[in-house]
Parts: C-alpha cells; structure tokens; sequence
C-alpha cells in the first residue's frame, strides 16, 4: 500500500516519543500490504476496527493512540486521516475525518 501524508505519522512521534517504535512497525507493515478488502486488514491487525467510508481504527502502542486511515482497495493507498490520543480521538468523528 501506499501511503499518503506520512508527515502526520513524522510529526506525532516528534511529539510523542514513545510511539515511534509502534509507529514504524505499523508503517512498515502497511507499506509491504496488498489489501484488497476490509479481511486482509484485520488479518494484519486484529484489533484494527474497520468504521465506514471505507476507514479503519488502528491501536498503537498497545491503543495509547488511535490512527485512523481512508484505504482505497483498488488504487491501493492507504490515507492517514488522523493520530492522536484518546482525548483526541473522542473529538472526532472517525467516519468523516
């Protein structure tokens, strides 16, 4: 998959540290991903929640954050909508972001 807007994912773990481990490991999974529906997703991250329009919630740094993605199957790319902290993630609405 390709990903777009990976400055965000920069960014994050320049404020937070401790997620960047879990941020790369997250990365380089995606990256060598071919998904083509929303079961491959969740057979590379079991937790991951898939959320309508075509998104998905994943964990990171065992669900200190919350990443969610726009994955367009067919033109395989993946879009980092948002990463925060739970505080963050209750701001938001998840299916629009």
């Amino acid at each position: 998959m390709q990903i777009v807007y990976l400055e965000k994912l920069r960014n994050f773990s320049l404020e937070h540290a401790d997620s960047r481990k879990s941020l790369s490991a997250w990365k380089t999974v995606v990256e060598n991903a071919q998904w083509k529906n929303k079961q491959d997703v969740l057979k590379a991250f079991p937790k991951a929640k898939i959320i309508k329009n075509n998104r998905a919630r994943f964990e990171i740094l065992h669900n200190n954050y919350r990443l969610i993605a726009h994955i367009d199957y067919i033109d395989t790319i993946l879009e980092i909508r948002f990463i925060g902290t739970h505080n963050e993630y209750d701001k938001i609405d998840p299916e629009t972001i």
